[in-house]
């Protein structure tokens, strides 16, 4: 076993002494359950600092707004045990189907409103009475908790997000630029490698919902990550598109890879502004004109100009928006405004299936675990329900919750032994608090260095958190054998309950979670044929879309879902550009999207493209090539060339004024990906 680090040392001492201030204080003001303020300083604890604070305001807010929906629902249904059942159980489900369609920190708000409403409701059904009491209690040691978390990892040496982000980005930025001198270079690299970078983006995304909480000099500048998210998720679709063009053309002409070479080594010296003009007007002097004696290599060369350029602009950007995170104000110059207003679509993919899902199978563990302890009227029954709406709602957005509730079953009994010592043998034999702590600290201390290792992380947090609830969810000063075991039981039978119903329910395959990703793209597509004016979010959704394939193809013995989420981003992208410049062949284009929505439509019952889809798409790129030449007639090209040699990479346009021959007796070769149905 490896020694801790300085990191490991300080985020585990850190913890523990949050954890006591809260405890001490919580002694003090002689709260009901002081624990709960011990083990609300360990949920909320986080490496970085303005991670622990964007929580603690979201999970502050969850626990009023639960605290303050068990003061409804108790009181005026405690008479209807069945009913009130029912109404916790249909509250805990909403807020972890609204919290799965949130996933920025602010999900912490929902999944907090639903379990914390469970923990003071269903142990307020016997003494409704006194539920405001035990309802403002736990807000008060809950805020405790998070208060003193946020002062210790704050005040004592904290650690900002924003150094850690920047550095992420320049890794993000220093692999996009290897990735594109190996395409303009024509060199090989891992196509697994590349795949991570979606991941990369989305996770850069997700950090920077944290910079608004931060101390570093980056807390103002939020947009700025997400304006070079966008640039970065650009890039993916147009280093493919690039390296497919070179591949489709074969002989690359002398004068495109002079241009070519030269724009890698404008990259390699720092993308400098002030030459991309130069670049931009050397791709313009030699692109070919579009007329009605352009072949096929015509338009070919047209759209890798196109998507060139693009990428130059998409580079200076880039290296523009990460020049301004080194400024220490937050007034941006024209054009970068301009840049993030044009390019701030920082969406995320939403499953509102999966969502609904998970908020059944907690609806029914709760409703199960419940109806048994109404049924057999044990006093401890009534930690059933609480921890099934704990254990669905902690692992709702895994693909598979049940091996996690399954480790916090078995972590759960094996630390019966060590919470039955502390509860039972040290608690009542200390008579300072300085003793407890010293008590407490080995164990603890030992999990915090445990909880900063990836390998380790899960099952150090579970026993923490275990070892911390046993002490919260009894009460202390009359704890005795029979009731330790009986409440162990009872929180036993509510995990069981939960591992039960979503071994039946919510257990999914990571290749069943890989085709309702691809199934959303496509449906996104569909819609995006319809559309009178273009989707901006749904680069963003694709591309987040990507990052979450990438861990789970891991998974999987077939990479296409991949190519395949990377071959729809692209077609959207060039769709877009079809739907911008619309106007310029309003004849053709408009027929072709309405057969690139059909074709989307029915993507997943049918995976190869008709014909008809084929003669339209030359028949469009037929009248693109007609028009009086100017930018939007380049686009228009680029953007159909790109559609055809996404949907039908084997075929040859033809662009002659003769009608297209009948391709039914040719065999369209189409990537493996084509070919998949999910």
């Amino acid at each position: 076993m490896k020694l801790p680090t300085f990191g490991e040392i300080s985020f585990s001492l850190k913890s523990f002494a949050a954890a006591m201030l809260a405890l001490y204080i919580a002694f003090s003001m002689d709260l009901p359950r002081p624990f709960w303020a011990m083990l609300t300083a360990y949920i909320v604890a986080h490496p970085f600092s303005g991670a622990v604070r964007s929580k603690a305001i979201y999970r502050v807010i969850g626990t009023v707004l639960g605290s303050v929906v068990a003061l409804l629902l108790v009181p005026n249904l405690v008479n209807s045990p069945e009913l009130l059942l029912l109404a916790l159980a249909l509250w805990i489900s909403l807020c972890i189907y609204v919290s799965l369609l949130d996933r920025t920190p602010r999900s912490y708000t929902f999944l907090l409103a639903g379990y914390t409403c469970a923990l003071i409701g269903f142990p307020s059904v016997s003494m409704p009475g006194a539920i405001f009491d035990v309802a403002l209690a736990r807000v008060e040691e809950i805020t405790l908790g998070i208060v003193c978390a946020t002062l210790i990892h704050s005040l004592i040496l904290p650690v900002p997000v924003g150094p850690n982000l920047l550095a992420r980005i320049d890794e993000a930025r220093d692999k996009a630029r290897t990735w594109i001198l190996d395409v303009l270079k024509s060199s090989k690299d891992n196509d697994s490698d590349r795949r991570k970078m979606a991941g990369t983006i989305s996770e850069l995304r997700l950090l920077a919902t944290h910079l608004p909480f931060d101390t570093s000099r980056l807390s103002w500048a939020s947009r700025l990550v997400n304006g070079l998210c966008d640039q970065l998720a650009l890039a993916l679709p147009l280093l493919y598109a690039i390296e497919d063009r070179k591949l489709a053309l074969g002989e690359i002409p002398p004068e495109w890879q002079a241009l070519l070479n030269r724009i890698a080594a404008w990259i390699e010296a720092g993308t400098d502004a002030a030459q991309a003009d130069a670049l931009y007007a050397e791709i313009a002097a030699i692109n070919p004109k579009a007329n009605a004696q352009s072949t096929w290599q015509d338009v070919l060369l047209i759209n890798l100009g196109t998507r060139l350029t693009a990428l130059i602009q998409c580079c200076t950007h880039a290296a523009e928006i990460r020049r301004a995170m080194n400024q220490s104000s937050s007034i941006l110059s024209a054009d970068l405004e301009k840049i993030l207003i044009k390019t701030n679509t920082d969406k995320l993919h939403r499953d509102r299936g999966l969502a609904f899902r998970s908020a059944l199978t907690a609806f029914l563990a709760i409703t199960l675990s419940g109806a048994f302890w109404i049924a057999s009227a044990w006093p401890s029954g009534m930690m059933a329900p609480v921890m099934a709406a704990i254990a669905c709602s902690l692992f709702a957005a895994l693909d598979d919750p049940a091996p996690a509730i399954k480790a916090t079953f078995i972590l759960t009994v094996v630390t019966i032994p060590l919470s039955a010592f502390y509860l039972l043998v040290a608690l009542p034999a200390t008579h300072s608090f300085g003793m407890l702590a010293m008590l407490m600290f080995p164990v603890f201390f030992i999990l915090g260095i445990f909880m900063m290792r990836p390998a380790s992380a899960f099952p150090a947090l579970m026993i923490t958190l275990v070892l911390a609830s046993t002490l919260a969810l009894q009460d202390t000063a009359m704890a005795d054998m029979n009731t330790f075991l009986n409440n162990k039981f009872g929180e036993l039978a509510g995990i069981a309950s939960a591992l039960v119903v979503t071994g039946l329910i919510r257990s999914l395959s990571g290749e069943w979670v890989v085709n309702r990703l691809l199934l959303a793209g496509w449906q996104d597509l569909a819609k995006l044929g319809k559309a009178a004016t273009p989707d901006k979010a749904f680069a963003s959704r694709m591309i987040d879309r990507l990052g979450l394939l990438a861990p789970r193809l891991a998974t999987l013995s077939d990479p296409s879902p991949a190519a395949s989420v990377l071959n729809d981003l692209r077609i959207g992208h060039e769709m877009t550009i079809l739907i911008q410049h619309q106007d310029q062949l309003p004849l053709h284009i408009q027929p072709l999207l309405t057969q690139l929505s059909q074709y989307f439509a029915g993507r997943a019952k049918q995976a190869i493209p008709s014909t008809n889809l084929l003669s339209q798409l030359d028949s469009t790129l037929r009248g693109a090539i007609q028009e009086t030449a100017s930018a939007a007639q380049l686009a228009l090209i680029a953007a159909l060339v790109g559609i055809r040699r996404d949907l039908f990479p084997d075929t040859v346009a033809n662009l002659s004024h003769q009608p297209i021959a009948d391709l039914s007796q040719q065999a369209i070769a189409l990537p493996n990906h084509q070919d998949e149905k999910p």
